[in-house]
């Protein structure tokens, strides 16, 4: 039986890629043919339409990351129709990315709607996006497979604290109200990191205004040790997205030891929550509320006490985190079901 995944070809590192090469990487036995797709996705253009169609052509079942295929379900009826058995991986519905318009936006929803139906199975990287999926698409069999973790180094305490917040600078990731709530907090001690590529120009045109050289600076994107380097000088991770499936760098905070603040209503809480540890390992906030991160943070930058609490919990968390040979073995299950 041949089986392939088509995926986007990565051009910035980002959570949908790190996932599915980590799934790849742990597969037990022969992983599938990874075929890596050019296009301006999700809508694609002409070219890559084409590229989609005929890699849907050839295997007898295809994982298809939804960044590629969710806004094509003519595509996927089509592949079902001459047999093959598709599985859509939803990482993020594609409405809930920014800079969309209200028409953008409800298009995209209605394609991935029929996509949704189109497909052999569905999966979503976080029980929190399969059940969101399915109130949407009305469709009631739709599976979670949430992202494992690395083994990681223990991060140590600094003086003053350093903040994180690791994403693609654009507005779901919501990196300006990090720093408004961060101007709140001149009077403490603390630095702030910011990493990840540019997602909109134009939102990474007044985050980099906003930055303050001295407290708080941008690093870009960084992948491997550099990352890892990223995650050992900080004692906690900023995440107050506006949407989110499940966002794997608060279980990679998590697995340093790190607590983080992330946003409610997100998958992300669901991330935070993961572990084992016997208290939240951090704080959620509303992630539009400037002042209510602002206070979470005055709050944790000047107690010393619940900084080592939340660093305590976050530690205890670490030995329960799932690992990605376990992620790898539940989306294989799923190949095999379909």
């Amino acid at each position: 039986m041949a089986v392939a995944f088509l995926v986007p070809r990565p051009s910035a590192p980002s959570g949908g890629h790190a996932y599915n090469a980590s799934v790849c990487a742990h597969w037990s036995g022969t992983p599938p043919d990874v075929v890596q797709l050019d296009g301006p996705w999700p809508r694609g253009d002409e070219e890559s339409r084409a590229a989609l169609r005929d890699a849907l052509a050839r295997p007898d079942v295809a994982l298809v990351d939804g960044l590629v295929g969710a806004a094509h379900p003519d595509l996927l009826e089509e592949a079902a129709g001459r047999g093959c058995r598709t599985v859509l991986l939803v990482h993020l519905p594609l409405a809930d990315e920014g800079g969309l318009s209200k028409a953008g936006r409800r298009d995209l929803e209605r394609r991935e709607r029929r996509s949704v139906r189109a497909a052999r199975r569905v999966v979503t990287t976080s029980h929190t996006a399969a059940a969101g999926l399915r109130r949407r698409t009305g469709r009631d069999d739709i599976v979670a497979v949430p992202p494992g973790v690395d083994r990681a180094a223990l991060a140590d305490p600094h003086d003053p604290p350093v903040l994180l917040q690791v994403g693609s600078i654009g507005s779901r990731k919501n990196q300006l109200t990090t720093l408004a709530a961060l101007a709140g907090c001149l009077d403490l001690s603390w630095r702030a990191v910011f990493v990840g590529p540019v997602a909109d120009d134009g939102y990474a045109e007044r985050f980099r205004a906003a930055l303050s050289p001295a407290r708080a600076t941008w690093t870009g994107a960084l992948e491997g040790p550099d990352l890892e380097a990223a995650y050992a000088g900080s004692d906690l991770l900023l995440h107050p997205a506006l949407a989110e499936t499940w966002g794997m760098v608060v279980t990679e905070a998590l697995a340093h030891g790190i607590p983080a603040i992330v946003g409610i209503g997100t998958g992300a809480v669901e991330a935070l929550t993961s572990g084992s540890a016997s208290g939240l390992p951090g704080a959620v906030v509303q992630p539009d509320d400037t002042a209510g991160l602002t206070g979470a943070l005055r709050s944790w930058l000047g107690d010393p006490e619940l900084r080592a609490r939340w660093r305590g919990r976050a530690r205890t968390a670490r030995a329960g985190l799932r690992d990605w040979h376990t992620a790898a073995a539940e989306l294989a299950r799923v190949l095999e079901l379909g």
